[in-house]
């Protein structure tokens, strides 16, 4: 390959997006509220997001402990490309907003985040288990759904590709 045919690819190749999950909501628009963890009603998917990154968690999660902190990490990097990253905690019966606050402090984080105690994220999203990462375009139509080993540099690659 010449100087001039990596320069155009450079200009013109963009990468593909990564395969997706299956979903039930895959190229389907969505869109619901919750409330933040200090009370305030939040609308998905955000006014003014390229790219609305959801990632659904839970405060006993195993898994989760591993892939929220990482995601997290590379929030600036979200940001940069236009994306807005939304932690969502899906909560059982027996766990709190205090729970998940505590669990996402062990893990490092302080960051606010949504609150999901009617399985909203099932019903309106998909979401079967956590941890759970979806791509919503501008329109909150779900772009990508992370396979389940899916990385935080997968997800900020995914994003990328949305472009």
């Amino acid at each position: 390959m010449n100087h001039l045919s990596v320069g155009v690819c450079l200009l013109g190749c963009s990468s593909a997006l990564p395969m997706s999950a299956p979903s039930p909501v895959l190229n389907q628009a969505i869109e619901f509220s919750l409330p933040s963890d200090r009370g305030s009603l939040v609308s998905i998917p955000l006014t003014g997001a390229a790219t609305t990154v959801i990632d659904a968690w839970a405060p006993s999660c195993a898994p989760c402990r591993q892939k929220l902190p990482a995601l997290h990490a590379r929030k600036a990097e979200l940001e940069a490309r236009g994306a807005k990253l939304i932690l969502i905690a899906v909560l059982a019966d027996s766990e709190s907003t205090d729970d998940a606050r505590a669990a996402l402090s062990r893990w490092g984080i302080d960051a606010p985040f949504l609150v999901d105690r009617g399985d909203v994220m099932r019903r309106e999203a998909g979401v079967a288990a956590v941890p759970e990462t979806l791509l919503l375009d501008a329109h909150g139509v779900v772009r990508w759904v992370a396979p389940a080993d899916a990385t935080a540099e997968q997800v900020v690659s995914a994003v990328a590709a949305l472009r």
